[in-house]
């Protein structure tokens, strides 16, 4: 049964009008990005297609189409909302942001209290941040890099069965086993706990057992999550773009409205009376930012 487009849409109206809000409080500016692009190695999922003996893509990854319309880096805070297509027909709606060229420590503490105040002022309050680690994990794989791609696919799909089965040892397996398991407030890794100090919300943990996929990734990542739904609300990521360091995230809009409630909305001013008078009313509350219903 296809679902209620338009009862869909207007949650994710809701929704995406809070974000934007939160983003722009924060210092964000709103980016728009072409929905087809010229083919390029640099560009991530999107749908491919050729026309006119040329190749593009529909819809790529927000994070790699940024970079590649950015010919030198710069400092930018930037925000988007839009489908994103993984190959075929049907995409997922996202909204992100991208901070580019900022200073160490404070774009992640940025972003992620970026991802806790847009969910709060969505009234989501159940959720929680796991914050993890590539560079822990490169240097925990030290002297066993060949088996680097079964490491990574065991992270990612949380099956340390995968990393049962390879040909090391005991004791290297009771290491990546302790790496794998770990949650907590503090850790070896300084960076990370300065992070965690920073943010200051008891919802956000280091999690070394979090890895996104995305090869564009250099350190820090994180995910956030809702104990109603079994997949995650969002995440994102540090990563570098020319020299210079970045970290965004993006939410999963459709993840987001299945926890989202509704009822952000100001409680809009019904007038009444004659036309004009209604319309000239209702023209002057919109001035003040006041949301109106003009009745029949």
């Amino acid at each position: 049964m296809k679902k209620d487009l338009f009862s869909e849409s207007e949650r994710l109206a809701d929704i995406t009008k809070s974000l934007r809000r939160t983003f722009e409080l924060w210092g964000y500016r709103e980016v728009f990005l072409p929905a087809i692009e010229e083919f390029s190695e640099q560009l991530r999922k999107g749908t491919k297609f050729a026309y006119n003996n040329e190749f593009y893509v529909i819809k790529p990854d927000l994070t790699s189409q940024i970079l590649a319309n950015l010919k030198e880096p710069r400092k930018l805070k930037l925000y988007y909302i839009s489908e994103v297509l993984n190959g075929g027909i049907r995409g997922e709606w996202q909204a992100g942001v991208e901070f580019i060229g900022g200073e160490d420590i404070k774009m992640q503490v940025e972003v992620l209290l970026t991802v806790i105040t847009s969910l709060e002022a969505l009234g989501i309050e159940d959720f929680y941040i796991d914050v993890g680690s590539l560079k822990v994990w490169e240097r925990a794989i030290e002297g066993i890099e060949e088996f680097k791609a079964e490491i990574f696919k065991a992270l990612t799909r949380r099956n340390f069965e995968i990393i049962e089965g390879l040909p090391i040892t005991e004791e290297k397996k009771e290491e990546l086993w302790q790496l794998f398991n770990f949650r907590g407030k503090s850790c070896e890794y300084e960076k990370l706990n300065k992070i965690i100090d920073a943010v200051d919300d008891e919802r956000v943990f280091i999690d070394f057992g979090t890895i996104r996929p995305l090869p564009y990734y250099s350190d820090v990542i994180f995910e956030v999550y809702s104990p109603k739904i079994g997949k995650p609300l969002g995440g994102g990521g540090e990563y570098t773009f020319k020299g210079v360091s970045a970290f965004g995230f993006a939410f999963d809009l459709n993840a987001l409205s299945r926890v989202f409630n509704g009822g952000i909305e100001k409680s809009r001013k019904r007038i009444g009376g004659e036309l004009k008078e209604a319309y000239k009313l209702a023209r002057e509350l919109v001035k003040l930012g006041i949301p109106v219903e003009v009745g029949e």
